[in-house]
C-alpha cells in the first residue's frame, strides 16, 4: 500500500498551482506523513476551493484502517461508490515512499514527478459521527496498479484538467470518473535512494526526502 509520502511545498506554491481561495488549517511542511495522522487536503466547500485537513485512513465500521482505495474496487463497494459520486478531495503530495526488496534486505526510496513538485492524488472522504455527534472527516488515497517493480500500489495522479473535474461537486457519473482515473508510467517518476528512517512514523526532518546512498538505504528484515 501507499503509506508514506511527503508534502514539501511552500504554502504560497501550494495555493497558487491548486488555485486554493481559503486556508482552514495551519499549514506546515511534512516530511513523512503517516496514516492515521492528520493530512492536508483540497476540497470544493460550495463556491471556494479549501485547504483542509482529514485523518489519513476510513474507520471504523468497515474494520482496519483503509488508507487506500483501489480503483478497480470503486464501483463493486457499496460505500465506496457513495463517496465516489459525492464525497471526493484531493490530497497534493511533493513525493511517495516505497520499499524496494533486495533479498534479505530492503530499501527506502522516494518517488517525485519529473515535472510537477507538488501533484493531485485523488482521495474520497466521509465524516464519522461519534456518540456525542463529534465529526471526525477521514480519507482515503486512490491507487491504481503497481509502481516500480514492488508488490505496492502506485497512487493515482490526476492532470489539471481532471483535478477540475475530479473536485466539481456536480459531476457525479461513475464511468466518467472512474475514466480519469489511469496509473502514470513509471517514466513519469523518478525514483531515489533515502534513509530508512522513514519506516519510523515519528521521524519527521528534511533529511527524510534527501538523496543517500543505496548501502544507506537498507535495513535487514
Amino acid at each position: 500500500m501507499c503509506n508514506r509520502f511527503s508534502l514539501t511545498a511552500e504554502l504560497s506554491d501550494l495555493t497558487e498551482n491548486f488555485r486554493i481561495d481559503r486556508v482552514h488549517v495551519p499549514y506546515l511542511l511534512r516530511y513523512n506523513i503517516a496514516p492515521t495522522q492528520q493530512i492536508p487536503i483540497i476540497q470544493q466547500i460550495g463556491e471556494e476551493r479549501c485547504l483542509n485537513q482529514q485523518r489519513w485512513g476510513l474507520m471504523p465500521y468497515w474494520g482496519k484502517n483503509s488508507i487506500n482505495a483501489n480503483v478497480d474496487t470503486l464501483g463493486d463497494r457499496k460505500y465506496l461508490r457513495a463517496m465516489l459520486t459525492k464525497k471526493r478531495c484531493v490530497v497534493p503530495c511533493s513525493g511517495f515512499y516505497i520499499w524496494k526488496q533486495e533479498g534479505k534486505s530492503k530499501s527506502a526510496w522516494r518517488v517525485v514527478h519529473r515535472k510537477k513538485s507538488t501533484f493531485a492524488m485523488p482521495a474520497l472522504y466521509d465524516v464519522w459521527l461519534d456518540s456525542e455527534k463529534n465529526e471526525f472527516p477521514m480519507c482515503t488515497v486512490i491507487t491504481r496498479g503497481l509502481s516500480f517493480e514492488t508488490d505496492q500500489p502506485l497512487p493515482v495522479i490526476l492532470d489539471d484538467e481532471s483535478l477540475e473535474l475530479w473536485l466539481n461537486p456536480e459531476e457525479t457519473r461513475i464511468d466518467v470518473l472512474q475514466s480519469m482515473l489511469q496509473s502514470l508510467p513509471d517514466a513519469d517518476f523518478r525514483s531515489y535512494p533515502v534513509t530508512p528512517f522513514i519506516e519510523n512514523s515519528s521521524w519527521e526532518t528534511p533529511d527524510c526526502i534527501e538523496e543517500v546512498h543505496p548501502s544507506l538505504a537498507l535495513v535487514k528484515i
